[in-house]
């Protein structure tokens, strides 16, 4: 039998139509899903971790906003950054130049060393400093260090949200009783096609004080787009003349190894009962600010030097401003010494420009020692000054 057009089996190519059409389907589908990745908090912050670890180089325009708890004042800075990842840094791992819209004065971080350079008159300053300190000092605060990784330590839960262009975080943070900052709140958007942080935002509150931070980025540059290294920027001053910074030197107090004026001043919780300074004891007066953290931090030490020397030392706390909320922490902390409240004219008299300040003064009145901050100094002094009553 000849086989013709007519008495072919029409079975057979309309089974391999369907296969055809299955495997289209299916060829379909796999394309569908795979665009249609489920895009949650796991997928955005591991899409974060893939592309930052393919940045060596950034540069970046910065805007940055400070608004600070228990103050009106709100500081705006604009500036340049250029990062430079460095594995020889055993601090933080990176290398930067930055340079503040304000400021002549621009700054390079490198190995070790911080760079103060001067165009206009052609010097630079070199000092040994770390990383973590040098970005913390003037220039070093326009480095952000989470375009390469996000500060996700202690926060309690963590949301998506989306923008036309950017994916949103939003990390809620644990309080941190110890310097009472409660509802800690941080928002990082990165941008969909490369995860780059373009905006940082952080809101929280100090003794119900709300502070605000934002910091914006733009016209950013990632590794080779930026046509520049720390290296560069090095050479730009290599001919210009090292001079000696200037020594960091804090004022002696005027009061220092004198008798204190006699001052009367109103008890915190009671301002109808008015207390006489200095006292005829051993006396570690205390000057603190509700905003300042290392005051608050070192409550306990304080409570713990007027527990211990009970019998020989008397202790006082001296507050100025916000004494509402003065009070609400002396309670929180459970702070049991005497605080007083201060004034303007007393912070003039004492010299005292800077929290904590803590002044031991004998029982004759006179100034012995002054401390910009605790230390175990402190009571070493205190022991000393026992010894011989």
């Amino acid at each position: 039998m000849s086989v013709t057009r007519d008495n072919m089996n029409p079975i057979v190519p309309h089974f391999k139509m369907k296969k055809i059409i299955l495997v289209l389907i299916t060829a379909v589908l796999l394309i569908y899903c795979k665009k249609e990745q489920k895009v949650d908090v796991e997928y955005v912050t591991n899409k974060f971790k893939e592309y930052a670890a393919k940045r060596e180089k950034v540069a970046y325009n910065i805007q940055k906003i400070d608004s600070f708890a228990n103050s009106e004042k709100v500081s705006i800075k604009t500036g340049f950054a250029f990062i430079d990842k460095n594995s020889s840094d055993e601090t933080l791992g990176l290398s930067f130049y930055s340079k503040t819209d304000d400021n002549p004065t621009a700054y390079v971080y490198d190995k070790g060393t911080r760079y103060l350079i001067s165009k206009s008159d052609k010097t630079y300053e070199a000092e040994e400093r770390t990383a973590d300190d040098a970005i913390v000092r003037p220039g070093g605060r326009l480095i952000v260090t989470q375009v390469f990784h996000l500060d996700t330590v202690y926060y309690k839960s963590v949301s998506l949200s989306r923008t036309d262009k950017n994916y949103v975080l939003k990390y809620k943070y644990r309080d941190q009783p110890t310097y009472n900052i409660t509802n800690t709140e941080v928002t990082v958007e990165l941008t969909k096609d490369n995860f780059f942080p373009v905006k940082i935002t952080q809101t929280e509150k100090m003794i119900g004080n709300r502070s605000f931070n934002q910091i914006i980025l733009s016209n950013i540059k990632i590794n080779e787009e930026t046509k520049n290294s720390i290296e560069n920027y090095k050479s730009e001053f290599k001919d210009f003349k090292l001079v000696q910074p200037e020594k960091e030197v804090q004022q002696s107090n005027p009061l220092l190894n004198n008798e204190l004026p006699k001052i009367n001043l109103s008890d915190l919780f009671n301002p109808n009962e008015t207390i006489s300074l200095p006292f005829n004891s051993l006396t570690l007066i205390d000057f603190w600010e509700v905003w300042c953290g290392p005051c608050i931090a070192s409550f306990p030490k304080v409570e713990n030097l007027k527990n211990k020397y009970a019998a020989q030392l008397k202790v006082i706390g001296i507050v100025t401003e916000d004494i509402e909320k003065a009070k609400e922490l002396v309670k929180l902390k459970k702070t049991t010494y005497q605080n007083l409240i201060g004034n303007e004219a007393l912070k003039k008299t004492f010299s005292v420009n800077s929290w904590p300040r803590y002044l031991l003064v004998d029982s004759n009145g006179i100034l012995i020692k002054e401390y910009f901050g605790f230390s175990e100094q402190i009571e070493k002094d205190i022991k000393e000054l026992i010894k011989i009553l």
